[in-house]
């Protein structure tokens, strides 16, 4: 006797072939509940049985995606300094560079420094499935997003981004996540993006994915592209989605590509 599990496999297909290959002397037991079938026949019979379920097994496609975040921003940095010489009774206070015609002198400098990063990273998502990127932990236009969603309908209910009505507690600590979803079609990637956000409203952490900003695009295997270069339903909102803070508090934004590439496999 021989149990076999059947997985993704049809229960009421392979309950059918399975009846055509066990011999008169043979037992089928079908399972639906369990979703599988026990089968009681002779060695010769079960490996036919095997064959054909094995020829039933559908490939399975996995996609493996390179992310690479370009982030780029501009740091401010402030300074400001005095000089001069100060009487105290007889104590007199003077700083080295302290003018020689006893005046003082104030010097404020800020300078700003642009910066840039380079970071990859790989995500392994089954076709079908789903998988998260992380735009920011904390990012700096809330508010508007929060306002902008409202006034379209993004967000309204109890459930939606935590709005309930004029005057209500808004959210805090919002996190941004971009939510992708891959379906292999032939040498093709169908890859739909959904914006996420995680926050606390009055004492819950929450998550909501904005349905209604998902975007598909048609990719070709191993073909790069480039989140901003994609047709969205709202650019205005994304440009802001896709900035947040650096570790010293500056704003950056971030530049996001993605390069789908195909792994295909076949069940044992």
């Amino acid at each position: 006797m021989e149990i076999y599990p059947l997985g993704i496999l049809d229960f009421e297909l392979s309950e059918k072939i399975a009846k055509g290959i066990v011999s008169p002397e043979g037992k089928l037991v079908a399972e639906k509940a369990n979703n599988r079938l026990i089968v009681l026949d002779v060695p010769a019979r079960h490996a036919e049985l095997k064959q054909a379920f094995r020829q039933l097994r559908p490939e399975i496609h996995h996609v493996r995606i390179q992310v690479t975040f370009a982030e780029r921003g501009v740091g401010t940095t402030e300074s400001f300094r005095v000089d001069g010489r100060l009487s105290v009774g007889s104590v007199i206070l003077r700083t080295p560079d302290a003018p020689a015609d006893g005046s003082v002198r104030i010097q404020a400098d800020e300078s700003r420094l642009s910066m840039a990063s380079l970071v990859k990273q790989e995500l392994i998502v089954l076709s079908g499935s789903t998988a998260r990127i992380r735009v920011g932990t904390d990012i700096p236009y809330a508010d508007w997003i929060w306002d902008y969603g409202v006034q379209r309908g993004y967000w309204t209910g109890a459930e939606g981004a935590g709005y309930q009505g004029a005057g209500a507690v808004r959210w805090r600590e919002v996190g941004a996540q971009l939510v992708i979803e891959p379906y292999v079609l032939g040498s093709t990637v169908r890859v739909r993006l959904t914006p996420e956000f995680s926050y606390i409203l009055d004492k819950d952490r929450l998550t909501t994915a904005v349905e209604k900003l998902t975007t598909e695009v048609m990719v070709e295997d191993g073909q790069e592209i480039e989140l901003g270069g994609i047709p969205v339903s709202d650019r205005e909102f994304y440009s802001r989605f896709l900035t947040g803070y650096t570790h010293d508090g500056e704003k950056r934004s971030l530049r996001i590509l993605l390069k789908p590439t195909i792994e295909t496999t076949k069940p044992p």
